[in-house]
């Protein structure tokens, strides 16, 4: 197993895997969902899922490959490009300690490592709203957002991100004696 600083490749190929897969099953959700979704689709909503806000089909798509396509590519391409910032830019506990010379290359493929992670998770997360939007614009009656799979999409986000969150800060919360 060829080794990057201390995470291996195999260890990179899991989330890379992992990224790829969610990429493809938003593309083909989202070309699927095309056709069935108006051409004014309700894209805002209020605190009782009413319609509140209106784009059209090809905004509302385009909006949805922005957040599901470039957002997570931006968190991927910023933690890929960290080595490349001067080191007082970078907000990591114990800074100094981690991004030392001898441990900088492994430092920066964990982070790209928890990048990886955290794009699979937008990835997901976009694919999440998109299917409420197109359930919404789609069920036949008056538009609606469905709040309780809003929250079920919204919090399993969140959930996953307080657990990326806490595993990053666990790994450099302390300097290893």
């Amino acid at each position: 197993m060829i080794k990057i600083g201390r995470v291996s490749h195999m260890k990179i190929l899991a989330p890379l895997l992992a990224l790829t897969i969610c990429y493809a099953l938003f593309a083909a959700y989202l070309i699927s969902s095309y056709d069935s979704l108006p051409e004014r689709v309700a894209s805002h909503f209020d605190i009782n899922g009413q319609p509140n806000g209106w784009m059209s089909r090809q905004n509302c798509v385009e909006f949805t490959v922005g957040l599901g396509v470039f957002l997570p590519a931006l968190i991927v391409g910023m933690m890929a490009l960290s080595g490349r910032i001067p080191v007082s830019f970078v907000n990591l506990p114990h800074r100094d300690y981690w991004l030392a010379p001898e441990r900088r290359k492994a430092t920066l493929s964990l982070l790209l490592l928890y990048g990886l992670w955290l794009a699979c998770l937008t990835v997901l997360f976009a694919t999440g709203t998109h299917w409420l939007t197109v359930r919404a614009n789609t069920t036949g009656g008056p538009v609606h957002l469905d709040y309780p799979r809003f929250f079920l999409v919204l919090g399993g986000f969140l959930f996953g991100i307080l657990v990326w969150t806490c595993l990053l800060l666990l790994h450099f919360r302390r300097i290893p004696e």
